[in-house]
């Protein structure tokens, strides 16, 4: 997949200060749906994701580099790795993302939920055993950001699957390419960029997931935890 040409602050964060060296941190990826999963694992500037299938109840552990830096998310049901719709995960097959950046800025672990390109699953990120770091405040420092109930889709932002369920749904970026949606040409600039009505809509109902491009304030989570939970269909 190529990555999205949406610029978060997670990508800014993964060029500051690095964490001193350090043990590994473990991401366990828990699949609370009524369904089986496969769950796709990704390192920034990769093309594809690593697939792993995780039946319902399950979860799977991922031991990742204490300044690693990417992203996971799942697919319902069976995926083969040749299938571009389960190995990426981006305007033209969007995804609930878990973002992660580790011993980024002020040595603190950057995380956040993204619906920027859009969305499929409900997910949290929790941390676990986190010390609080002294880059954020209030909820963001060593917070858990949950969508546990999906916004509601536009039916020209749904993409169907083969069963004729929503496979995903896009974002305005992702559904109409528009400089003003998606944050690019004249409108790259966080001062000219401002959440559209689809964008003002997921955060009403997800707070804590990026919306759009230029959302970090409010959906940039930070702590320093030796181990962080993603959690695909968490409780209300």
């Amino acid at each position: 997949m190529l990555y999205t040409t949406l610029v978060s602050l997670m990508t800014l964060v993964a060029t500051g200060l690095a964490a001193p060296a350090g043990g590994n941190k473990q991401v366990q990826v828990q699949n609370k749906c009524n369904y089986d999963l496969t769950v796709a694992q990704m390192t920034n500037g990769q093309a594809f994701g690593q697939l792993s299938p995780l039946a319902k109840g399950q979860s799977k552990t991922y031991s990742m580099a204490h300044d690693w830096s990417g992203r996971f998310w799942a697919r319902t049901g069976a995926c083969s790795s040749s299938d571009t719709n389960c190995t990426t995960a981006g305007a033209a097959g969007p995804a609930s993302l878990a973002e992660f950046t580790f011993g980024g800025w002020g040595g603190a672990d950057y995380y956040d939920i993204s619906f920027v390109d859009g969305f499929n699953l409900p997910v949290e990120i929790v941390p676990v055993g986190g010390k609080n770091s002294t880059v954020s405040q209030g909820k963001y420092n060593c917070g858990s950001p949950i969508c546990a109930t999906l916004p509601t889709c536009p039916d020209n932002f749904k993409m169907d699957g083969d069963n004729g369920s929503m496979f995903a749904c896009k974002s305005a970026c992702s559904a109409t390419g528009k400089d003003s949606d998606c944050c690019t040409g004249s409108f790259n600039n966080p001062k000219v960029c401002k959440a559209n009505q689809f964008a003002s809509e997921m955060k009403n109902v997800c707070p804590d997931a990026y919306s759009f491009a230029y959302d970090d304030s409010t959906s940039t989570f930070t702590c320093e935890a030796a181990s962080y939970n993603v959690v695909f269909c968490p409780s209300k």
